[in-house]
């Protein structure tokens, strides 16, 4: 590859938080990967049963797996995506994702609800819940997708919906009464189980998040299915706003590289260009069989190879993606992507963790309204720091600061007992779902398991 097609980066004064977000080319100062982590709000301490914060932060929590909720049903468990929609007085509307499957353990392979599923084998779904941020106080929580499969994560739209990402392609060879890997749309104020309709024009692979371009409605999508390899794809719809109308989705590819593959090899502050090809089948019939069944047509065209994309982000113009398994030490890299025209745009990697000490397996993404960048981990606890899990920050400067560790051990009996006869794993759980209100004064972001969602305030900068 030429230089005419890539262009490194100086290293620069310029960080990652606020404004710089919105220059597209980020600079990077060098150096950046291999510099020690830090407390960026100062040391932490325990702030509740879950959570251990700086000085100064404090978090409530709401939700709990198990408890009753206005519907009558139990708060399903396994939290993960969620999206905030302000609605006034103070209040907000959050739809959020359980990612419940059949390998959970305890879990019957069955809908939430009695009705209104798309599938009455599968467990999961998503609830809406209304939150009074002044007084920190739960009105009402129901059930508003039901009976779909691995609900991970998802997006808010531009146009007050939530979209519902299910991160599997099990079908009916595997039991369940329908096929599974889509995207569901959820109306934010939906007063009930909404009918679910999967966006098969969006893809059936094992989908993580789906950020929306405001501006354009183009939808930008992260796969992880981890062999071969993941995709970065976009579906670009035939009326902005209206996904179930339909649209074209392609996969992202390296101008000049022809199946370029970022999981090693690659510099910090690299910038690459690139293009767009089109995925001929976005529902391929042996796609319960061969997940990668969309990644392989993709590929065939020169399609970009990621490995473990997880959580991504829109922000001033662009989406900020984690690769959870990549780079030379497997332990995580953090992408940006700038479209520059219509087909064409600017992919840059902003960091790479040297070892799962400094990040371990990047998951959720976040970006707060200043900028700032945060990274939740999902690592497997070996070589970490004592198996935690840690809410980090990617700072100005190109370092990891810490925010938040989770301290709650892992437990996964959180639904009635009678369900879950067998004792849960050790460790520590992960954190996910981390999402900003508008004003950035609440961060809301769930302890997986045993499954609750904490509203953390604090004297952000």
């Amino acid at each position: 590859m030429t230089l005419k097609r890539r262009d490194v980066l100086a290293a620069g004064g310029l960080g990652l938080v606020g404004g710089a977000l919105g220059s597209g080319v980020l600079p990077v100062p060098a150096g950046a990967v291999g510099r020690p982590i830090s407390d960026g709000y100062g040391p932490l301490k325990p702030a509740g049963k879950e959570l251990a914060l700086p000085a100064g932060f404090h978090y409530r929590t709401f939700g709990a797996a198990g408890t009753r909720m206005s519907d009558g049903l139990p708060t399903p468990g396994c939290h993960d995506g969620q999206g905030i929609f302000p609605v006034g007085h103070g209040r907000v509307r959050i739809i959020r994702n359980h990612e419940v499957d059949s390998d959970t353990p305890g879990t019957r392979p069955k809908a939430i609800g009695r009705t209104d599923a798309y599938d009455r084998a599968g467990p999961a779904g998503c609830t809406s819940s209304l939150y009074d941020l002044g007084s920190g106080r739960l009105l009402e929580s129901f059930l508003v997708l039901n009976g779909t499969l691995s609900n991970c994560s998802g997006a808010a739209t531009p146009w007050g919906s939530w979209l519902s990402c299910e991160e599997t392609t099990e079908g009916v060879g595997a039991g369940f009464e329908k096929p599974h890997g889509y995207v569901f749309e959820i109306p934010s104020a939906a007063r009930g189980p909404v009918r679910p309709v999967p966006l098969k024009a969006m893809g059936r692979f094992e989908h993580e998040t789906a950020p929306v371009d405001p501006r354009t409605g183009v939808v930008y999508m992260t796969e992880d299915n981890g062999d071969p390899g993941d995709g970065f794809y976009r579906f670009v719809p035939r009326r902005p706003g209206q996904l179930a109308a339909g649209g074209r989705l392609q996969m992202l590819a390296i101008t000049g590289e022809k199946e370029y593959d970022t999981a090693t090899g690659q510099r910090v502050g690299e910038v690459l260009d690139a293009h767009w090809v089109d995925i001929d089948e976005p529902d391929p019939s042996d796609a319960e069989d061969n997940p990668g069944s969309v990644y392989s047509q993709g590929r065939a065209k020169g399609g970009c190879r990621f490995l473990g994309l997880e959580g991504s982000a829109w922000a001033d113009g662009g989406v900020t993606f984690v690769a959870s398994e990549a780079g030379d030490g497997e332990n995580g890299q953090v992408w940006r992507y700038m479209p520059t025209g219509h087909d064409t745009g600017k992919l840059q990697l902003l960091f790479e963790s040297p070892g799962p000490k400094t990040l371990n397996q990047p998951d959720t993404v976040a970006v707060s309204p200043s900028g700032a960048i945060l990274l939740a981990e999902d690592g497997d606890g070996e070589d970490a720091d004592g198996g935690d899990n840690w809410l980090r920050i990617l700072t100005a400067q190109g370092t990891i600061a810490n925010l938040a560790r989770v301290i709650v051990p892992l437990d996964l009996h959180f639904w009635n007992p009678e369900d879950f006869p067998e004792p849960g794993p050790t460790g520590a759980s992960e954190l996910s779902g981390a999402a900003f209100t508008p004003d950035g004064e609440h961060l809301f972001i769930n302890v997986q398991y045993p499954g609750v969602t904490c509203v953390i305030t604090g004297p952000w900068r």
